[in-house]
């Protein structure tokens, strides 16, 4: 009997145990789950003392909150991280600059929509490439029609308009787009946007005209400019940018070479074109094959670029600077400047005049239309 109650008891103890043992049927997978990952990162953070259970559930509880905030911390120094990579990546954008690796830096302004000034391994090379509009070059007594309507625009060139009127200050010869503060509208690593608004009557213009400028820098070292422009009335529209090229990185046009894609230019009587499109033969114009320039001549002149669609116009080569600047262009002209500086400027644009000479292609803009024009400078070492 008393072997019989000991057996008894015995059983009656193994199945308490038993049931003390077992896991609380109350808690989802998940729970348990996350209590083994709780477990896991307390082994990499506080082991707890052998010594005294309590202590030891102390510091399993403070493990598991220092595990969460450890977590935590990890997050959020992740995303400090993040965000100062991308902040690293906005602060590698320099305002109002665009460079390439190997050392050409481009600087521009608002003023103008400018091409401030181009070095090239610190030295520069180009300098004052504002934009010029509405209409570059000059028209013939600051008037022309457009659809029977005779528009006088502002003269800023003895009696005649030169690169769309009037502009403001001292270089009122520039015209209003370049003597004006543009609107930067976006900047990226390796482009620049600025946008203008020119009113109705403007210099005399018809039309309110929005225009848009995008300079877009490769590593290449070509650096291309885009032109947009719409209009709610139709007007004239010949934008160009007046970049001033020193070659030779100095006030020097010693062993400058020159080559223009040009069979053709359009000789000028009192600074205006004749109406003629004549052969470059046997003329100062003549750089269909590349020779050296001949600084001894005045340049201000439009030569015809041959083909269409956008091509390659000419190759200016600074051989002192181990320098050569190619020119791509959609426009049928290029006006060749000399400024007595060191500086040439290969100007891409319309005809001169063209409004006023019947021979020429115009160059009217009208309502529900969107111009876009393309040039490009690409700056290539040579050996």
């Amino acid at each position: 009997m008393k072997n019989n109650l000991s057996k008894l008891i015995l059983l009656t103890a193994l199945l308490a145990v038993s049931a003390c043992s077992k896991p609380a049927t109350n808690k989802s997978s998940n729970e348990i789950s996350s209590e083994s990952k709780h477990q896991d990162i307390t082994l990499f953070t506080e082991e707890p003392s052998s010594d005294d259970s309590e202590a030891s559930s102390s510091k399993a509880t403070s493990s598991v909150r220092s595990s969460s905030i450890s977590s935590s911390s990890i997050s959020s120094s992740s995303e400090a991280i993040s965000s100062s990579s991308s902040s690293s990546s906005a602060s590698s954008i320099v305002d109002n600059q665009l460079s390439t690796s190997n050392g050409l830096v481009v600087k521009f302004k608002n003023n103008g929509a400018s091409i401030d000034k181009i070095t090239w391994k610190g030295k520069q090379i180009a300098k004052d490439g504002f934009v010029v509009g509405r209409c570059a070059n000059r028209i013939a007594g600051g008037t022309f029609k457009i659809d029977g309507t005779t528009y006088n625009v502002s003269k800023n060139d003895g009696q005649n308009s030169l690169h769309g009127g009037a502009g403001s200050g001292m270089n009122s010869w520039r015209g209003p787009f370049a003597t004006k503060d543009w609107t930067k509208v976006e900047q990226t690593e390796t482009s620049i946007t600025y946008t203008i608004h020119s009113a109705d009557g403007e210099n005399g213009y018809p039309g309110n005209m929005d225009m848009t400028v995008k300079y877009t820098l490769s590593e290449e070292g070509e650096l291309l400019i885009e032109y947009r422009a719409t209009t709610d009335k139709a007007t004239l529209c010949n934008p160009t940018n007046h970049l001033f090229i020193a070659a030779n990185g100095n006030n020097s046009y010693s062993n400058i070479k020159l080559q223009i894609d040009a069979d053709n230019y359009t000789p000028l009587s009192n600074k205006l074109p004749t109406g003629e499109i004549v052969s470059v033969a046997g003329t100062q114009f003549d750089y269909r094959e590349r020779k050296t320039f001949d600084s001894s001549k005045s340049y201000d002149d439009n030569l015809c670029i041959n083909g269409t669609g956008y091509r390659h116009a000419a190759t200016l080569i600074g051989e002192t600077n181990y320098l050569a600047i190619e020119v791509q262009t959609d426009r049928p002209g290029l006006q060749v400047y000399k400024d007595g500086s060191g500086n040439i400027c290969l100007e891409t644009q319309m005809y001169p005049d063209a409004i006023n000479q019947a021979n020429f292609e115009d160059p009217i803009l009208r309502p529900g239309e969107e111009f876009y024009s393309k040039t490009s400078y690409t700056f290539l070492e040579i050996d």
